[in-house]
This record gives C-alpha cells, structure tokens and sequence, in this order.
C-alpha cells in the first residue's frame, strides 16, 4: 500500500502568469464617470511574488478585484495564463484584508473547507495530509481544534493564508493582509509568507501600503500613481533570496526603499505625459 504524503498532494499545480493589458476601470457616477485605472500594463510571471504599492484610492485592490473575477475592466483586458479572466474560478485563490475565516469551525476546518468543494474536491486521505502539511507551514500545530475567537488576528490570518494555498491555486491574490495586525505581528507574518514562497514559488500579486514590506516579499515592486493611475515604474527587487530582519539593514534595501518612496511622491504628470513606465530596473 503507498501512503500519500502531504508533499505528494501540495505541488501539482503549475503557477500561471498574470498579465495586465492595457487595462482601465471607471465606474458611473450621478452626473459622470470615475475614472479609477487608465492604460495599467504590467505582467506577474508566473512563480514570482509581485507587490502594488501606490496612494490610497489609486485602485490597487480594483487590479487585484479584475484578476479575481470579480470586476471586468473597461478597457483592455486581463490574463492567467492564455486565459482573458471572465469571472471567479478555483485556480485563482484570494486572501482579504479582513479576516475571512469562518467561526464555526475549527482551524482545521477552515483550512480543509475548499478541498470539500466540487472544484478542488480531495479524497479524505489527500484533504488530511493537505490540511496536516499547512498546519505545520503556517506555525499552527497544537492548534486545530481550536475555533477562530480562541485565535489572535495574526493566527486568524495565518488559517485564512492556509486555506487559500491549501486549494492549490496556480495564482494567489492578496489584498493587504497584514495591515491589521500590530508591527511585530506584521513582520512575523511577512517572514512567515517570505518562507512559504520560497517553498512553494506560486504566483502571487500581493497589494500593500507598506514599501518596506513590498521590498522585503517581492521579486519586483510596481509602483502606481494617484487616480486616475496608470504604472509609474515596475522595479525590480534585486536582494538575494532568502531574506532575513537584517536584510531589511542592508544599504540595497535601503537604497530601493528611498527610490520607491520618492517615486510614490512625485507630483501626478499633467494629462499630457505618459503615467506609464515599464523600466524594470533601478534608477541610480
């Protein structure tokens, strides 16, 4: 008799690239249009770990919305894969802000919730070595049986963390999920998903307020301007792989945080210049 282990059941999906096309969003108004998005273009390939940072309301959480399925562009398009995304699908996996876990049931529950479902639905044996492989990932081992009110935030996000890798998504969606939590919660968590990546290499778009935490979890940064936002540049992270607390010491990341904060600042072009810049390299 073969047993199946939980690495045997946690690496089969092929991670997928996300590409943004020319996209743009507005939405009506009485008496107009908001143009949120205008002319976005930028890729997430596949296995790497990309960040969105930009002013409040430049519509970061509407580029995570549009490649979740849950809003359509109004111009363009976007992409997994070959595929223009149309709608929710199972392949595409979403971590939320608040924490979106269900208190009825234990932690173990909620990690196994959506290997129950019709489209990612596991035998009992595969939903056990899954859920048994993500406990220990995400630190919650001796944890299982307990219900989310028994959880700190920063326990509560890490089941909803798990629940999301444990589908076996080929893309992750994560908007903010740590600005909630307390700094030292944050950069606990921040370490803890640096990890996972490493492991796992799947493809995640993760939005933040924070450059620090884009620098210390991203393959490249895409920096976004104020509405109506377009790219303003797409940076990449050029800081060995794995990083620890005293990479965030180091001068390169020093450096890149001081670019990508005086990017951020910079006056909005006026609507004659291009918003968009694509130069994935580091200004000197």
């Amino acid at each position: 008799m073969t047993t199946t282990t939980s690495t045997d059941v946690t690496h089969e999906a092929t991670s997928l690239p996300i590409t943004f096309d020319a996209v743009g969003m507005s939405f009506r108004r009485p008496d107009d249009r908001l143009q949120v998005l205008e002319d976005c273009s930028f890729e997430v390939p596949s296995g790497e770990f990309v960040s969105v940072v930009g002013p409040s309301g430049c519509g970061k959480t509407t580029l995570l919305n549009m490649a979740a399925g849950f809003l359509r562009p109004t111009s363009g398009r976007v992409r997994v894969g070959t595929d223009v995304v149309e709608g929710p699908h199972p392949s595409r996996g979403v971590v939320f802000q608040q924490y979106a876990v269900f208190p009825w049931l234990t932690v173990a529950r909620n990690i196994e919730f959506g290997l129950t479902l019709r489209a990612n639905r596991r035998s009992r044996a595969d939903r056990a070595a899954i859920v048994d492989h993500y406990v220990e990932v995400m630190g919650l081992r001796g944890f299982e049986s307990a219900y989310p009110k028994e959880l700190s935030g920063g326990m509560r996000q890490r089941v909803a963390i798990a629940r999301a890798y444990a589908t076996n998504p080929r893309v992750l969606l994560m908007d903010e999920p740590f600005a909630a939590l307390d700094a030292q919660t944050r950069t606990f968590m921040q370490e803890l998903l640096h990890g996972t990546q490493q492991r796992e290499r799947r493809t995640v778009l993760f939005i933040t307020h924070s450059v620090e935490e884009a620098i210390f979890l991203s393959n490249r940064v895409v920096v976004m301007g104020a509405r109506p936002a377009g790219v303003r540049e797409v940076v990449d992270v050029d800081i060995a792989f794995p990083r620890d607390a005293e990479t965030r010491l180091t001068n390169d990341f020093i450096d890149l945080r001081r670019h990508l904060e005086h990017v951020l600042h910079q006056p909005t072009p006026s609507s004659n210049q291009s918003e968009s810049s694509h130069d994935t390299r580091r200004n000197p």
